[in-house]
C-alpha cells in the first residue's frame, strides 16, 4: 500500500484503509484516451483489523470523511474500488451476492456521505458491473469515485473493463 490511514472507533472497530496507487504503464493497459491518462488512479482496499458483526455507521462514515478529505486534496485523484466474489460478507439480504452487497452498501455509504456534505457534491461515484457470460454468480462491481469533471474520463476507463 502507498498510503494508509486507521479508522479507529470507541466500539473496537478498527479499519485500515489503503490506497495503492496505479502506474501510467498500467492505466494505459485498459485506455488510450489522453484525459484518462493524465488521472491518478488509486486502489482502495479496506482491511478489518478488529471488531465483531456489522460494521457500523460511525465507521463506514469515517472512511467516507477520509476518502473525500483525500480526494479534496489531490485534484486529479480517482479512487477505484473492486467488489469481487473471492470474500463472503455478513449481510442481511441474502439474495443479493456478496460482491452486490458490498457494492450497494457502498454507494449508499458514499451517497449518504456526500449529501450531507454539500462541499464535496462535485464528487461522482461511477459503478460499473462487470457480468461473466459463463458464470452469472461472479458478477463484479468497479466504482470510480472522482471529480464531475472527469466522469466522462472514467466512463471510458469503465466501457474498457466491461469488454475485457
Amino acid at each position: 500500500m502507498d498510503i494508509s490511514f486507521d479508522i479507529i472507533n470507541s466500539e473496537g472497530d478498527h479499519v485500515l484503509v489503503g490506497l495503492s496507487y496505479y502506474d501510467y504503464e498500467t492505466v494505459s493497459i485498459f485506455s488510450s484516451d489522453p484525459l484518462t491518462l493524465t488521472l491518478f488512479f488509486y486502489d482502495v482496499t479496506l482491511v478489518r483489523e478488529a471488531g465483531n458483526g456489522y460494521v457500523g455507521y460511525k465507521t463506514l462514515f469515517a472512511i467516507s470523511d477520509t476518502l473525500a478529505r483525500f480526494l479534496d486534496e489531490n485534484e486529479d485523484a480517482v479512487l477505484c474500488f473492486y467488489c469481487d466474489a473471492n470474500t463472503d460478507v455478513k449481510r442481511h439480504n441474502l439474495k443479493l451476492l456478496p460482491q452486490e452487497y458490498r457494492s450497494n452498501l457502498f454507494s449508499k455509504m458514499f451517497d449518504l456521505y456526500i449529501k450531507s456534505h454539500p462541499q464535496f457534491s462535485d464528487f461522482v461515484n461511477h459503478r460499473v458491473e462487470i457480468e461473466d457470460q459463463e458464470d452469472k454468480k461472479n458478477r463484479q462491481f468497479a466504482h470510480f469515485i472522482c471529480r464531475k469533471a472527469h466522469e466522462k474520463a472514467v466512463a471510458e476507463l469503465g466501457k474498457q473493463l466491461m469488454q475485457k
